[in-house]
């Protein structure tokens, strides 16, 4: 089988995608509409106390919306709070389907960090090729530091970790990671 995700990026209080949210899903929807994808996997968390969903859901339904593609070919996942969050949660998803392949969409400067994290996470699994929709911030340095700082604390944070373990990388997620050990949100807890 072979899936697309589209990370999201930010929406506003009145749960409307930003600029760069809507370049990431018109990218997912050429990229789905012209290739052979099983499903297209929408994902992010309800991350706005002033919004009542997740931002996986207002990304399905701008794609839904805005596409031929229907329903049942679109799975919203809100739970992950990052890339390693989007990484983490889809590969729980399919983990137990025959997966070949995967294409995820980002945006232009977050295309590195995104492939890097993604191979880790599906090695001998799938095929992961990463694409990212063009952003007026593609240039700016300071953006481009983030990336780089945010790959680095990725790799040293999971350092020891097997990543042909799912049970170990999730250990190591819910125990090392601010965003999902309950340092900054709420602790996750898998069912």
């Amino acid at each position: 089988m072979k899936y697309l995700l589209v990370l999201s990026h930010l929406m506003s209080k009145e749960c409307m995608l930003s600029s760069e949210s809507i370049a990431r899903a018109e990218l997912a929807i050429n990229s789905f509409t012209n290739n052979e994808y099983n499903f297209l996997i929408t994902s992010g968390w309800a991350y706005r106390s002033d919004c009542d969903m997740a931002i996986s859901d207002v990304v399905k339904e701008y794609i839904l919306k805005h596409s031929d593609i229907i329903s049942d070919q679109v799975i919203s996942s809100p739970y992950s709070r990052d890339t390693v969050g989007d990484a983490f949660f889809t590969l729980k998803l399919v983990e137990c389907k025959r997966i070949s392949e995967i294409l995820v969409v980002t945006s232009d400067y977050h295309v590195l960090r995104t492939r890097k994290i993604f191979n880790r996470f599906f090695q001998n699994i799938a095929k992961v090729e990463v694409i990212g929709a063009q952003t007026e911030v593609g240039n700016n340095q300071e953006i481009l530091d983030h990336e780089v700082s945010s790959l680095n604390v990725f790799e040293k944070t999971f350092a020891q970790t097997n990543f042909y373990d799912f049970r170990e990388i999730y250990k190591c997620l819910s125990t090392n990671h601010p965003f999902y050990n309950g340092d900054i949100f709420s602790k996750i807890v898998l069912e």
